[in-house]
């Protein structure tokens, strides 16, 4: 049997771990597996011609929020062009109701729901006994497959559901790159635990009863592989790296103890879970070494109670003080807008609390309702509207507009090219100096005139930006505060650029094409 494991990333810089989990357990099979990946951005007709002409017997896609809809409309044309083709679907979007997602798309075969990796050893098992037993070709139906468990499978015009699998022993999984080669152009994924010890109502997370780890040995030593091939970035896909304080400790330290002074490794971490103890390691740690993701959420108490989290959010925005204080590690913080009981007005305090900590970039992002997760099933409770398909993003609340989010949206525009991008931070404390100045208002008011007058209805250059920011100090500024603010900006633009396309910038001048 040929089977190809496959999926759409997001970018080309990411890869699949999930996959190379599956690639790895086969490793000794005697089933033909091979692994693909594709993004997004490749044109359909790409991979669909990619895909038919590896003429396998089975393909396998790994499903997110991200990639679902493109999978579903490229497998069932698949499906048409080689009906005796097997098609298979896994990951966490397929997890939930796997069962209806098969009644409602009869191109699908195969559905592996949860932890992949012993369910498709299994399965890869009884394909090659099938293939022996047919003299070396592939029957139409395999047996056995009641005992691959997690598997909702099709047979003879009818669903079947085995029982879920339960949470394997990690170290009973191979290391992926002790059979395949690290991708030097691309970010690798890495995984020392899974599970998380909260129960966030919006996160799949929620629905797993524990956290499970690696040895602590084990992860040193393929850290320290990492290490000797040199590779530009690890990222840590543990949902709360920190939640073990001596374990997160003992991985930090021997980071920084083997140090190649080229690798970055990326972390999730619990804010108000580091001890004086770690934050005092991790001030010690090379610029460049760590990058720490910190999910902040919101600042409203009543909120964050409603979605499973602690309600006291200081010690949150102490710590993340104290790790910005230090300078030497990239910070990353989350908002989510869309939860229960924030509104427009408290979610604008919210983004004024966590703006104000100057972290290196600050997501805004937006609810998704996804099946499975706690808050999927308070939806109606909390009067939530969402899109009816992948990414299943929030539409309104009961306490925001779908005006309101449409509204944040563009205001997350503004951010993302103002502040997490860089290049205007002189411009933006120019223009947040007086008392009182509030962030959201900030960016509320540039979402207005950046809308209002048109500029989003095409992709702009880094240059481009920097002439529509002062026609808005311009339009917005009291005119004995106006000549200050193009200073100001001249002065981002020259750090920003190299000195000769300042020349070219200033020579086409600051008109807005």
């Amino acid at each position: 049997m040929k089977i190809l494991l496959t999926t759409l990333n997001s970018q080309y810089v990411h890869s699949n771990p999930a996959l190379k989990y599956l690639y790895t357990v086969t490793a000794d099979s005697p089933v033909d597996v091979s692994l693909r990946e594709f993004t997004i951005n490749n044109e359909p007709a790409y991979v669909y011609g990619e895909i038919l002409r590896a003429e396998c017997d089975l393909v396998c896609f790994s499903c997110y929020i991200w990639n679902i809809e493109q999978i579903k409309a490229l497998a069932a044309d698949l499906k048409k062009a080689a009906p005796t083709l097997k098609i298979a679907l896994g990951g966490p979007e397929v997890s939930f109701a796997a069962h209806v997602l098969a009644a409602q798309n009869s191109w699908i075969d195969y559905i592996f729901c949860g932890e992949g990796e012993y369910s498709f050893y299994r399965f890869c098992q009884l394909a090659a006994e099938a293939e022996s037993k047919a003299g070396g070709q592939m029957p139409v139906l395999i047996e056995g497959l009641n005992t691959v468990p997690g598997l909702v499978y099709r047979q003879e015009g009818r669903i079947y559901v085995n029982p879920q699998i339960e949470p394997m022993d990690l170290a009973l999984i191979p290391f992926p790159y002790s059979v395949l080669e690290c991708e030097p152009d691309k970010v690798i994924y890495y995984e020392s635990s899974r599970g998380c010890p909260f129960r966030c109502s919006y996160c799949l997370s929620a629905a797993e009863k524990s956290v499970r780890a690696l040895p602590l040995e084990r992860v040193r030593s393929e850290l320290g592989y990492f290490l000797y091939k040199k590779v530009r970035q690890v990222k840590f896909i543990d949902r709360t790296f920190n939640y073990d304080e001596e374990r997160a400790y003992e991985i930090f330290r021997y980071l920084m103890d083997n140090d190649n002074g080229v690798s970055n490794f990326h972390f999730e971490i619990c804010a108000d879970l580091l001890t004086p103890r770690l934050l005092a390691l991790l001030a010690t740690a090379r610029k460049g070494l760590f990058q720490l993701e910190i999910g902040i959420q919101s600042a409203n108490p009543r909120t964050l109670a409603a979605v499973g989290r602690r309600e006291n959010i200081y010690p949150i925005l102490y710590n993340v003080e104290k790790l910005l204080a230090a300078g030497n590690i990239h910070i990353h913080v989350d908002l989510i807008a869309g939860l229960p009981y924030e509104s427009y007005e408290l979610f604008a305090r919210s983004f004024d609390k966590v703006y104000a900590l100057g972290a290196d970039m600050l997501q805004l992002g937006f609810l998704k309702l996804l099946g499975g997760s706690p808050l999927y099933e308070q939806a109606r409770e909390f009067k939530i509207k969402a899109q009816e398909r992948a990414p299943y993003e929030v539409i309104s609340t009961a306490w925001l507009s779908a005006r309101e989010l449409v509204r944040l949206k563009e205001i997350e525009k503004m951010l993302s090219i103002y502040y997490n991008r860089g290049g205007f931070a002189r411009t933006l404390g120019f223009l947040l100096a007086g008392p009182g100045a509030s962030p959201f208002k900030l960016y509320e008011k540039l979402a207005d005139f950046y809308y209002g007058h048109g500029f989003q209805h095409r992709e702009r250059k880094k240059e481009d930006q920097y002439r529509i920011l002062r026609a808005f100090c311009a339009e917005t500024l009291p005119e004995a505060e106006r000549e200050k603010a193009f200073a100001v900006l001249a002065a981002d633009l020259e750090e920003t650029f190299a000195a000769e396309e300042v020349r070219r910038f200033l020579k086409r001048g600051w008109e807005i094409a």
